[in-house]
Formats: structure tokens, sequence, C-alpha cells
């Protein structure tokens, strides 16, 4: 049995859709009919940039939802019919069959989500890499409190501070953290801030000012326990490094790394953290996302969604996707294609 696929041959190509083989899963594994697929900036870079070195020819895709058509032999928790969204697993990151960009993949089970009826497909599968990013970063990297599935937490009094909350991983980082009882400050364009709002921070400094005025914005609403910077671009790099050495040096965690050398007071700290879920120590926070936040917290709306901006016409189209997040057409929104059964 064969299947469609958008494959990229070699190192730089574009991508070409053409016949995959469709697998059979493997102990611990799950076939998937793909009925989404959410498009992920690195994905672009990859194509684009080489940023991570991988094998070729090679299936692109990190996060796709769908319905489970078989499962391993030892698989017991999923069943064929199920509704899930899944991550792909970086252990088997290298393996085209694990890539979103075709109509059956295969999932680890442990990555992946068992959705309620009442979970709309698009809304895991635009959220569930980014949350797995900042679930990770803010709790197992930044050591903050995890939230309940089910209900906001009582505030904690501290304060942080998540850069560029109209993102993606912004706007999810900042439901987490309100979820878990913080006070958030974050940052937002005028076109967005409304979004960002429904999200529960405190403050929303406007991040179309000047370098100067969202400098000294940052400091009038410190100083913060901690500090994500979900943009991982230059300017954000200068403008916290700014801020922090006016308090006499300090760190923060991003989702990006410095283009520059920064002083020796300032420490910038980028991790693959969605990766880190698949560390054997990190094995209980792994089934805490994916049995209970990326479910529960979708459906309870302790976690807010990313907000979808569709890519039609299959999987011909799934290059204009990787063009537009590469060439910046794509803000406060994920791409998301739906595949036809």
């Amino acid at each position: 049995m064969s299947h469609q696929a958008a494959w990229i041959k070699e190192q730089h190509a574009q991508l070409v859709v053409d016949e995959a083989s469709t697998p059979t899963p493997g102990p611990g594994e799950l076939l998937i009919k793909v009925k989404t697929i959410a498009f992920s900036p690195l994905e672009a870079k990859i194509q684009r940039l080489a940023l991570i070195p991988i094998s070729y020819p090679n299936i692109l895709g990190m996060s796709f939802g769908g319905t489970v058509e078989s499962v391993g032999s030892d698989v017991s928790n999923f069943k064929p019919g199920d509704k899930i969204v899944t991550v792909r697993d970086g252990a088997k990151g290298g393996d085209p069959k694990f890539g979103a960009y075709q109509q059956y993949a295969l999932a680890s089970a442990t990555s992946t989500a068992k959705l309620p009826d009442d979970v709309p497909l698009e809304n895991a599968s635009t959220s569930v890499l980014n949350m797995a990013a900042v679930a990770s970063a803010l709790s197992i990297f930044m050591g903050l409190d995890r939230p309940s599935a089910t209900s906001k937490a009582q505030s904690n009094g501290k304060k942080i501070l998540i850069y560029g909350g109209s993102s993606s991983a912004g706007g999810l980082a900042t439901s987490y953290a309100t979820a878990a009882g913080y006070e958030v400050i974050t940052t937002s364009s005028p076109k967005h801030k409304s979004f960002v709002q429904s999200l529960g921070p405190s403050t929303i400094i406007d991040h179309s000012q000047s370098h100067a005025d969202i400098v000294s914005a940052v400091k009038s609403h410190g100083p913060y326990e901690a500090i994500f910077d979900a943009i991982g671009l230059q300017p954000v790099t200068e403008i916290l490094s700014e801020y922090l050495q006016s308090l006499g040096g300090g760190s923060w965690y991003s989702l990006g790394v410095a283009m520059k050398p920064l002083p020796e007071n300032i420490k910038q700290i980028f991790a693959p953290y969605s990766l880190s879920l698949d560390k054997p120590e990190n094995s209980e926070f792994r089934t805490w996302f994916y049995s209970e936040l990326v479910p529960k917290g979708l459906q309870s709306g302790i976690i807010v969604p990313t907000r979808a901006q569709w890519v039609e016409g299959g999987l011909g189209q799934a290059q204009k996707a990787l063009d537009m997040m590469m060439e910046g057409q794509v803000s406060g929104t994920k791409l998301l294609m739906g595949l036809s059964a």
C-alpha cells in the first residue's frame, strides 16, 4: 500500500509530491490517517537554510492531527478511530515515516494525545508543538509551576515577563503561566492586542514602540521572577539585554540564540525545549502533558489555542506554506493544512 507525501529530495530542494510506502506500526507506534498538518517556521528554515542536518530524501513536519488507523502490538491506550494530535518523536526525527507532510504517518504513542469529541482537531493541531516547547521551557527549564488542566490557580504574587504574547508560542506561554497563578506582563502589536488580552495578562506592552520606549516599559513593570522570549530575534535580545544591564546583569530563556556577543553578565539561554519531553527523566512530565494538559486544557479553556490560518489545496501547496513563513506573511496565527479523505 502507498500514499501521497510531500518529499524534500535533497538539501535546499523544493517539495515534490510523490508516492510513499504506507508503513505498519511497530511496538509503541500508531499509524495515523493525517487530517491536519501544522506548519512550523523551523521546517521552513530546515529547507531554506539547512538549519538542522537531516538525511535525504525526507518528509518534513513536526506536528499533525488525525485519526488512528492501526496500532502496534503492545499499544493498549489507543485504538483505531481515536481522534489524536501528535508531535514527531525526537528520537525518530530523521525517519520520513514520522513526517507530517503525508496522508499516513507513524506516531509514537508516548508523544500523542487522545482528544475529546468536543475539542476541534484544528485547535489541538495549531497548538500542540508550541505547547510542548512552552510547557518544557517554563516548567522543566525555568522551574515555574505547572497549571491544572481544568481550573485556574489563585495568584501566587509572582510576576513574569513573556516577550511576544501575540506569537503562537508567546500566546500559549501567557495562557499557561496565567493559569498557573503568575502575573504575566507581555508584549503585542496593536493589531493583536485584543486577542492577547483574552489570554489573561495583567499588562500588554506595545512592541511597535521605539527600542528605548520598550526598554523603559519593561523596566517600569519589573522586576520579574523569570523572563521568557517567545520571539528569539536579535532586536528582542538587545531589548532584554539592555533591561538586564540596567539591573546589573541577569539571564532569560529564549526561542532563539544571540546573533552577536553579549556582555559577560548577560545570558540568553536556548534549548531544544520540546525535544526535552522525550528524555527519560522527564517521562512523568511528558505523560502529564499528553494525557492531561493537551486534551483537558483545551477542553476547559485553560489553554487558549493558536488561531489557524488555512492553506488550501492539499499537499501540493505545502511549499507555499513554507515560503509564506520565510517571507514574513504569517503574524499571530499558525499555518494549517487540511487533507481530504
